[in-house]
């Protein structure tokens, strides 16, 4: 892995690859899409940027990159995540990256798929589950696998497809979990929540970016590689260790809401064995650590 691309450059993952990438000396071409600017990426060395779409991303010819990762994904907010139509064209998208890769002579692509994929089967996720989507977000996570697994063993290429527990960390502003709690406790109020018993795998962001070039570097083609921190415990408790970073004294809304499913509710337990055998990826961030630093970024952006 010495050439790479990383598409969707402009967000909050695949930022921090393109950028780490380029730290470790790789040559990077950092597609972001058409109309977004990225200033982080702007003078870095090693790093070419270039806008790019869907539409129109044949007309971009590579010469001589050996590796994609494919990390651009329409709707990843949690606002968005029902929004069929929204959800549905990222099934196009990964074929067209895999047609792409193939006119190109691009070898391997590793997609960043998501945990929700199977998270309603309740049991450890090991990458071996048949589907159980949570929402129309995962449900279309599973049909861009299925697509692209198919078209990739057709046609020789070498796909990599990954199971990625929740990610948080700076830099992250959607409506997730960590965000919303972080910057509601931040400015003094209160936050309101469901009961938060579900077993939960949260993993800090540069975790994740080492477990994806340990699989652009050792990763085997065809496999399904859960990643997370391989601990867990119920959302609640994280809610309080963040809170009690910020100020033990605020109240907390957990219960405030009922469950959409009283009778299931889903957890997110992941076996992270395969991409420690196959890779050497080792977690460094426990919880306290990643969210001191997170809260640390937050505190920052309220100044």
């Amino acid at each position: 892995m010495q050439k790479v691309v990383v598409i969707g450059a402009d967000g909050f993952l695949g930022n921090r690859l393109a950028l780490r990438l380029g730290e470790l000396g790789k040559d990077v071409l950092a597609l972001i899409l058409k109309g977004t600017k990225c200033k982080t990426l702007a003078g870095k060395e090693n790093i070419l940027v270039q806008e790019f779409s869907f539409d129109s991303i044949s007309e971009i010819h590579p010469k001589g990159y050996d590796t994609i990762f494919h990390m651009a994904w329409a709707g990843v907010s949690t606002t968005c995540k029902n929004d069929a139509q929204m959800q549905a064209q990222n099934i196009l998208y990964g074929l067209n990256v895999l047609e792409w890769a193939k006119q190109n002579g691009i070898k391997k692509i590793i997609v960043p798929g998501s945990a929700s994929e199977v998270s309603c089967g309740q049991g450890i996720i090991t990458g071996n589950e048949i589907p159980a989507p949570s929402d129309i977000y995962s449900a279309c996570k599973v049909a861009t696998r299925y697509v692209c697994q198919t078209y990739a063993h057709q046609h020789n290429l070498e796909f990599i497809w990954t199971l990625i527990t929740s990610i948080y960390g700076p830099g992250r502003h959607d409506n997730n979990l960590i965000t919303y709690s972080i910057q509601t406790l931040l400015k003094g109020e209160k936050p309101s929540y469901t009961r938060l018993e579900q077993q939960w795998d949260y993993l800090y962001i540069e975790d994740l970016i080492d477990a994806l070039i340990a699989l652009g570097e050792k990763g085997k083609a065809g496999k399904i590689y859960p990643i997370g921190s391989g601990n867990h415990q119920q959302i609640s408790q994280y809610v309080y260790l963040l809170r009690d970073k910020i100020n033990p004294s605020l109240p907390l809304g957990i219960g405030d809401y009922p469950y959409k499913n009283p009778d299931k509710i889903d957890n997110q337990v992941l076996d992270i064995s395969a991409i420690k055998e196959d890779t050497g990826f080792e977690p460094k961030f426990d919880f306290e650590t990643g969210i001191e630093e997170t809260i640390n970024y937050f505190k920052k952006q309220l100044r």
